[in-house]
């Protein structure tokens, strides 16, 4: 898990006892004479590709791994989860963390975003299901040449629902 966030929440984020700083790795590198991204850290590279420009990491707690955008001003965090990368944004919430402490809070943010991911994914698998092509009964009777297995599949339904009526 990834969370890009601004320099402000980074610091909150500080208070962890769980919390190791942690630079990263460079940005860039030299190639024939030249300075292009550095390929070797993947989140950097697909969060600089995606919006066009830099983040710089801060640290991480156990698996989670922070990064700075000094672009963001907002008191968000944007939590990418996954092998894909998928974003979940979260608005800062300052009287969880003044109340509970910032564990508590990385925990909620944690869960929440294992349980929307999930959802996501079981979304996108009945998407898949419901799109799968359904054949063409008539395709046997008006073009055989272009026939499919579903195609036919079809057609021995229709025959089937035709004899039972």
């Amino acid at each position: 898990m990834n969370i890009v966030t601004n320099f402000k929440i980074i610091s909150l984020m500080k208070r962890s006892n769980f919390y190791r700083v942690n630079l990263g790795l460079v940005a860039t590198v030299e190639r024939n004479g030249s300075r292009s991204y550095n390929e070797k850290d993947k989140f950097s590279w697909f969060y600089n590709n995606r919006y066009n420009t830099t983040i710089y990491g801060q640290g991480n707690v156990g698996d989670i791994k922070f990064y700075t955008d000094h672009y963001i001003n907002e008191d968000v965090l944007a939590v990418y989860y996954g092998d894909n990368f998928q974003e979940f944004l979260f608005d800062l919430d300052e009287d969880h963390i003044s109340q509970k402490g910032v564990d508590s809070y990385l925990g909620r943010i944690l869960k929440e975003v294992h349980q929307r991911y999930e959802e996501l994914r079981k979304n996108n698998e009945l998407k898949k299901l419901e799109e799968i092509k359904k054949g063409d009964a008539g395709k046997i009777v008006n073009n055989p040449g272009q026939v499919s297995y579903d195609d036919i599949k079809a057609y021995y339904e229709e025959m089937r629902k035709k004899n039972q009526l």
